[in-house]
């Protein structure tokens, strides 16, 4: 499967059959995304629906609970005004926290989304977790590999830290790809991988 960000919290998850949108929406109101293509639409802001263009046949999952269809497994937990979720695609865990803030996980947190595959955290600061807290969230979670969002960005003009602020103080040589091709097998085993990707925007 391949991972795409497109900036802000809005990243998308596809093989060759199916595609999953996260948070497909921006923060910023001087900039608007086009219609985002998926089979299953996920939200960890239930009011970034409205804002979102969406093909009318998706699965939109905007709460707590757990789901299925096409092979793909999602489970959501309301925390602290926020939504989390791990998400089940190819046999790969994928923990996404969209705009999640200034908490620490908690135990109940950490029951569905400790030791997931990847990690999908916020680490521009402002009304979400900054480097610091971040890096913290990663090591609660313990995944296999990080990939950032929700910072400074160019294309977007938005207010937001800089990357390398998080880069510092996460301590691990990134890669960098356009689009991420990740399957179970290729995880890394031993070292944790931090991979940066160019918002495709």
């Amino acid at each position: 499967m391949y991972i795409s960000w497109h900036g802000n919290n809005y990243f998308k998850i596809q093989n060759s059959q199916h595609s999953i949108v996260l948070n497909p929406y921006s923060l910023d109101k001087n900039f608007k995304y086009g219609k985002a293509k998926g089979d299953v639409a996920i939200f960890t802001d239930p009011q970034g629906v409205g804002v979102s263009k969406l093909d009318e046949e998706a699965m939109v999952i905007t709460s707590a609970g757990e789901y299925e269809t096409k092979d793909i497994f999602v489970y959501g937990r309301q925390t602290n005004g926020h939504l989390i979720y791990l998400i089940i695609f190819e046999d790969v865990r994928i923990a996404f926290l969209g705009e999640y803030g200034h908490q620490v996980l908690t135990d109940k947190d950490l029951e569905l989304v400790s030791g997931a595959d990847i990690l999908l955290v916020p680490v521009g600061g402002g009304a979400m977790a900054n480097a610091k807290e971040a890096n913290n969230i990663i090591g609660q979670i313990e995944p296999r590999l990080v990939i950032p969002s929700a910072y400074q960005v160019k294309e977007l003009k938005n207010k937001a830290d800089a990357l390398e602020l998080f880069i510092k103080e996460f301590g691990v040589k990134p890669e960098e790809h356009d689009k991420f091709k990740v399957s179970a097998k290729d995880l890394p085993q031993d070292d944790l991988k931090l991979v940066i990707l160019k918002p495709q925007v």
